[in-house]
């Protein structure tokens, strides 16, 4: 039987793409002094508003811990603030402050849309489209159960 070379296949092409996007992603976001990850948490609070850690945690589709400690480290950081509930002392609502809401503007308007024409360079509408369609039917397949 004749098989494929792992660096042939689809699969690895596609690992090589993601760690591509990841450190390009990384470089970019340490501008920020932001590590992958925590801007979408602070996408999150800056497209919802304040939000408590359990509205994180399903949102994100992250567990508490994952929650608790990137609000740590962006609090700590001058991104978000925590602040307990009136109602109920172990509620935690988190807000993003000036920096916060300037950085994860600046992401979604600048960075990531940079590194989306970085990826899409010199392809046609036609085939950006495709493309989509092509990856969402690769996600849909890779999720289906079998």
């Amino acid at each position: 039987m004749n098989r494929p070379m792992m660096c042939s296949t689809i699969s690895h092409l596609l690992t090589q793409i993601c760690k591509v996007h990841r450190n390009k992603g990384n470089q970019m976001l340490a501008a920020h002094q932001l590590h992958a990850g925590q801007e979408h948490f602070l996408a999150q609070l800056l497209c919802g508003g304040p939000m408590t850690m359990n509205e994180l945690t399903e949102n994100l589709e992250v567990t508490p811990a994952t929650v608790t400690r990137t609000a740590e480290r962006l609090e700590k950081n001058g991104f978000l603030t925590k602040e307990k509930c009136n109602n109920d002392q172990r509620v935690v609502r988190v807000s993003l402050t000036d920096k916060g809401k300037e950085a994860a503007t600046d992401i979604i308007d600048t960075t990531w849309n940079k590194l989306e024409q970085q990826m899409v360079k010199n392809m046609s509408t036609e085939e950006k489209v495709l493309l989509r369609r092509l990856l969402m039917q690769v996600l849909e397949n890779i999720e289906e159960e079998e």
